[in-house]
């Protein structure tokens, strides 16, 4: 039977949230329990300091992490891929405070991109998630200019590999389709999810990384990502299918029938300006078309091991004058290749625009 559990919390120390999180984790104790590899999964967007409320706050983690440990005997692991920025996950880790959270809590950090990428239903995301048990969901309350809002259902996007999810952004530049494909992708993972929402510090306005933060103190959790979203979206005052990934889901058939949303008495967000003004479907596709990463064989440290080529899983990588050399065309921007790659000899070759849209 789906549950859905709130609260009210004041601070990141309230004790209404550790009383939520165990009372959640309660409800799926025999589950827990059966597990033995449990991956936490945190929004880790960019390289924000907490306060930013960018990403899944520490105290956030820390306190869902606390609360595992009491009802399951299972490796715990952390990870996500930063956005565009994947490259910078150490510093990512730092500035969010999540590394050091994991650290003092004796759960394993791991990359995304150091699994294979395996491709379903014509997606792409990282074996990651086939060699867990369960996937703790930890995704922040954010307004999104794409996709309206970003929420349960979309924070697992963050298990697509390197900047592959640009690729994503690019395929798909309208926004309605752009959230119906991410939920798609979301159902190949979901039967696997438990989901607790970071809405104590929410972000408003132009999220998901450049608007502001605002004090809404909501908690809540749920098995069933969908309606967890739609109960967010509510309490927060807006229509179910403002969030983009929920209108595809309410359109294919979701019934939120069985939901008992609590009111509550918080402040009414900022929504993204680009929910104000209509973009044209052109302008959309050429700025996405413009932002990429791809890898490149940096020639001078290449000790010619070919792991590269090896590790591709799409052969996009062939032999050129004795060098390997990337297919830009055939590439899915996994990173394997910079992942196995022992000599540092592949680089990130960065679009004009992707200099200006993502700080290093």
């Amino acid at each position: 039977m789906r549950k859905l559990f709130t609260a009210q919390c004041g601070s990141y120390q309230d004790d209404s949230l550790k009383e939520l999180i165990d009372i959640y984790f309660e409800s799926e104790k025999d589950r827990l329990a059966s597990a033995s590899k449990i991956l936490i999964k945190p929004n880790l967007l960019s390289a924000t300091p907490p306060d930013r409320a960018v990403t899944t706050h520490p105290d956030f983690v820390r306190a869902v992490i606390s609360s595992l440990k009491h009802f399951t005997k299972a490796e715990l692991i952390l990870g996500d891929s930063p956005g565009a920025n994947f490259g910078k996950y150490e510093k990512v880790l730092d500035v969010t405070g999540i590394g050091r959270v994991a650290e003092e809590e004796g759960v394993g950090i791991v990359r995304v991109e150091s699994y294979e990428p395996v491709q379903k239903d014509g997606f792409m995301f990282s074996s990651l998630a086939d060699e867990v048990d369960i996937i703790i969901n930890l995704p922040k309350l954010k307004t999104h200019s794409l996709t309206g809002l970003t929420l349960s259902v979309k924070n697992l996007f963050g298990l697509v590999p390197g900047t592959a999810k640009v690729g994503f952004h690019r395929k798909y530049p309208s926004d309605t389709e752009l959230g119906a494909k991410i939920y798609q992708y979301f159902t190949l993972l979901g039967d696997k999810t438990l989901h607790i929402m970071d809405g104590i510090i929410a972000h408003e306005g132009d999220g998901p990384s450049r608007g502001t933060p605002i004090q809404l103190g909501i908690a809540a959790a749920c098995s069933d990502a969908v309606g967890l979203d739609i109960a967010v979206t509510r309490m927060i005052g807006l229509k179910d299918s403002f969030c983009l990934t929920t209108a595809e889901a309410l359109r294919t058939g979701y019934d939120a029938s069985w939901l008992d949303v609590p009111e509550t008495n918080v402040s009414l967000i900022k929504i993204p300006m680009s929910r104000k003004v209509r973009v044209p479907l052109f302008m959309k596709k050429f700025v996405a078309e413009q932002v990429y990463v791809k890898p490149v064989v940096l020639k001078e440290p290449c000790i010619k091991c070919m792991l590269c080529k090896k590790s591709c899983p799409v052969d996009a990588i062939s032999v050129v004058d004795s060098y390997p050399f990337i297919d830009k065309n055939k590439c899915i921007e996994c990173f394997c290749c910079h992942e196995v790659c022992e000599s540092d000899a592949v680089g990130l070759q960065r679009s004009w625009l992707h200099k200006i849209m993502v700080r290093s």
